[in-house]
């Protein structure tokens, strides 16, 4: 019997990092992916993960860069897992990115970043590795509590996303928040201008593009889920969340492993399954 096989985007540190751990612990005789943009710190961590587990280690951890922002970093891994495994199991879409511009101007340059890690990258690296993924297995992009709707944005803006909607209709939701910061109309706009403001829009365009997936996926009966991990302390909010790296990675962790999860959802802390949007 083949060993299962996982890869964890943006795994070098934080959530990502306990993810790997955390599964590395759990699942016997499987084959993880840590993968990170930046090779040296990528074969750091894989360095201090297999000596913080020693003996505990379950399962064979393996480093492969990825830069999601890349398409040729996500052929070159897409390439290297089809030679190397012919498929995989699951696929975790962890990478982010965050930038707190309250100011009334938004940078332009943090802007499309936010959205080329937050939202297009996880496209990027799902369009070359969900067709890998085997019928059965399941893919989880972490998203955030922030990506939800209510309270913040326009009633318009809401209601698109309640009824059936389209990929393009996601992109252009993106690409409306990137004109209104150019133009200095975000709150005109039924946008949120407070509170890493280009981090909730990315996270629900995520949200409504994992809903998307898991329609789409169903007849592979790939289990699709989004998930929020809760306010964990990482390098992305400077440290200042209150749970722990192992806390955050239960989620992703429990929707990964557990046999009775749900499917086409978002799942917050504690594995609560809340409506979107």
């Amino acid at each position: 019997m083949s060993k299962k096989v996982f890869v964890v985007t943006g795994s070098n540190k934080g959530i990502g990092y306990g993810i790997v751990r955390g599964l590395a612990e759990k699942v016997a005789d499987s084959v993880i992916y840590l993968t990170a943009r930046n090779t040296t710190l990528g074969d750091q961590a894989l360095k201090k993960v297999h000596e913080e587990l020693g003996a505990k280690k379950k399962s064979e951890i393996l480093f492969h860069q990825l830069d999601i922002t890349d398409e040729v970093s996500c052929q070159k891994l897409a390439s290297h897992l089809k030679e190397k495994h012919g498929a995989i199991d699951v696929l975790i879409n962890n990478a982010a990115i965050a930038f707190d511009e309250d100011e009334v101007e938004c940078s332009e340059q943090q802007v499309e970043l936010t959205f080329s890690t937050n939202y297009y990258g996880p496209k990027t690296v799902s369009r070359y590795l969900v067709p890998l993924i085997k019928s059965g297995g399941r893919l989880i992009n972490i998203c955030s509590s922030l990506g939800m709707m209510k309270n913040k944005y326009s009633i318009d803006r809401i209601e698109k996303f309640k009824g059936t909607y389209t990929e393009a209709d996601v992109d252009g939701f993106v690409e409306d928040y990137k004109r209104a910061c150019k133009e200095g109309n975000r709150t005109e706009s039924g946008f949120p201008k407070t509170y890493y403001p280009a981090y909730q829009v990315s996270k629900a365009a995520e949200i409504a593009y994992t809903l998307l997936q898991s329609a789409e996926l169903k007849h592979r009966s790939i289990i699709v889920n989004a998930c929020c991990p809760g306010y964990v302390a990482t390098d992305l909010n400077n440290h200042k969340g209150q749970k722990t790296i192992e806390e955050g990675a239960d989620n992703p962790i429990y929707l990964t492993t557990d046999q009775n999860i749900p499917n086409g959802k978002f799942v917050i802390e504690n594995r609560k399954v809340i409506e979107w949007p």
